[in-house]
This record gives C-alpha cells, structure tokens and sequence, in this order.
C-alpha cells in the first residue's frame, strides 16, 4: 500500500463495509481503521467505498437502530468528500457474478470484492471470504495497522 519512493500519487484501497462498522461503533480494531480515514483526509491515502456498503450500513442500522439510526449513519459515508463513493456499473456487475460463482461468495461481498479488483485496489477488510478470493488483495485491519 506505500506509495514506491518518488511516487506523486498516494496509495489507493476500497475499505470494506466491516472495518467502516468497526469505527462507529468502536469496536475492537477499530483504531487501524480511524488512521486510514485520518490519512485520507490529509490526502495522503486514497479510500473508496463500493455503494454496496451504503445499502449493508443501512440495512444493519435499521435492524439495530432504527430509520433514524439508519438515516445518520448512511449520510455520515454519503456526506464524507474525502471517500469516494463507486457505483456498480456493468463491469462490476459482471465480475461480481463471476467472483460469487467462482468463490461462493456471498452477493454483497462479491460486489465489494469485484469493485476493488475493477479499481486495481486493495481491499481493507477483517471479513475471511475476502482472503479466498485470489483475483485481489485484502489487508486485515491488523496488516494495516503494520504499514500504517
């Protein structure tokens, strides 16, 4: 994820929807993930977000919270300039159908997984599914925390 020496342009990586939960709620690992968004603010890393995310962080907040939950949560992603938000256009769809095939991935995951290998970008993820998938490269939020 470190940008080689001389390099202008700063490193990129899609972030999971699990390591976003883990920073609001402050759950265990969660500090790996509030330096990443820390660095991203500085311009130092580049970070995205599959809009799949926005659908996973809603429906979990709706379950547990309520609409209000829901609401809050979504827009605190939606409103963050600093993270880009990606859409699944063909392309992603396409290679999501072909990851969850080829990997029994659940459908979400798949999307996720397929907008990083789309992207040519790391995924930052705790989630195991995501390791099996060979098409791309996931960092825990423990191997983050090493290059961070």
């Amino acid at each position: 994820m470190k940008s080689p020496r001389g390099a202008s342009t700063p490193p990129e990586v899609v972030i999971d929807t699990q390591p976003l939960l883990k920073l609001l709620t402050k759950e265990e690992g969660w500090e790996p993930i509030h330096k990443l968004i820390t660095m991203v603010e500085r311009g130092k890393v580049t970070a995205g977000i599959s809009t799949v995310t926005l659908t996973e962080i809603y429906y979990i907040y709706l379950r547990e919270g309520g609409e209000d939950l829901a609401q809050t949560r979504t827009e605190q992603l939606r409103g963050n300039p600093h993270l880009e938000k990606m859409p699944v256009g063909e392309d992603v769809a396409v290679t999501a159908g072909r990851l969850k095939g080829k990997h029994r991935i659940p459908i979400s995951d798949a999307f996720i997984a397929a907008t990083a290998h789309i992207k040519k970008r790391p995924l930052i993820s705790d989630d195991p599914d995501f390791k099996k998938i060979t098409e791309i490269e996931t960092l825990t939020s423990e191997e983050l925390n090493k290059l961070l």
